[in-house]
C-alpha cells in the first residue's frame, strides 16, 4: 500500500472498515455508512420534486461533529423496471431537519430560512435496471461537509425527471470518511 496513490489507500482502508457492516461505524471515528429510505406516493411528480419529505442520515459522521468527506453514494429503488420519464436523482443535504419542512411532491427550493443549514447537493445519477432492483452508485467523490454534533445529516431526495413512480422504496446510502 505504501506505493499506491493516497486516494487508493484511503478507499482500501474504508473498504476494510465497512466490509460487511450494516450499521454506522461511529465507534471507529474513521469510516461512516448511513442510509435513509424515501417512499414516494404513486402520484405524478414534476422535475425537481421532493420524494417523501426530509429524512435523517444518522451517524454519517462522528457524534462529536466535525468534517467528513463523502466518498460514495448508492441509490437502490425497490422496483423491477425503470418508469417512463424516470431519469436521475439528487440528494439535497442539511445539518438539521430543513426548517422549510417541504412535503412530499413539493418542488424543491432553498428558501431563506434553510440557507444556514444547507450544505449542498450530490447528484446520485440515473438508476439502471439490474433485474428485480434498480441501482446506481457514485464512487470517488470528495465532497467535504461539516457534520454537526450528533453526527447526523438530513436530506431531501429530489427527482430530476417528471414521472409517476410506483410507491417503491428508494434507499439512499452515504459513505464518508473523517476529514
Amino acid at each position: 500500500m505504501a506505493n499506491e496513490p493516497y486516494n487508493e489507500v484511503v478507499y482500501k482502508a474504508a473498504e476494510r472498515i465497512t466490509a460487511g457492516s450494516t450499521t454506522p461505524l461511529a465507534t471507529t471515528g474513521f469510516g461512516f455508512v448511513s442510509s435513509a429510505t424515501f417512499t414516494p406516493t404513486a402520484d405524478p411528480y414534476s422535475a425537481n420534486d421532493i420524494m417523501d419529505g426530509a429524512k435523517t442520515f444518522a451517524l454519517v459522521g462522528p457524534t462529536a461533529g466535525g468534517a467528513v468527506i463523502i466518498t460514495n453514494t448508492r441509490l437502490r429503488v425497490d422496483a423491477s423496471a425503470v418508469q417512463s420519464g424516470e431519469t436521475s436523482y439528487t440528494i439535497q443535504l442539511y445539518t438539521v431537519t430543513p426548517p422549510s419542512a417541504l412535503a412530499n411532491n413539493a418542488a424543491w427550493d432553498l428558501p431563506s430560512g434553510d440557507r444556514a443549514s444547507y450544505v449542498g447537493s450530490i447528484a446520485l445519477g440515473t438508476v439502471v435496471d439490474v433485474g428485480s432492483t434498480l441501482y446506481v452508485e457514485q464512487t470517488g467523490l470528495t465532497k467535504q461537509i461539516m457534520v454537526p454534533a450528533g453526527g447526523s445529516l438530513f436530506g431531501y431526495l429530489v427527482t430530476n425527471g417528471a414521472f409517476t413512480p410506483t410507491a417503491a422504496a428508494r434507499v439512499v446510502t452515504l459513505m464518508a470518511l473523517s476529514a
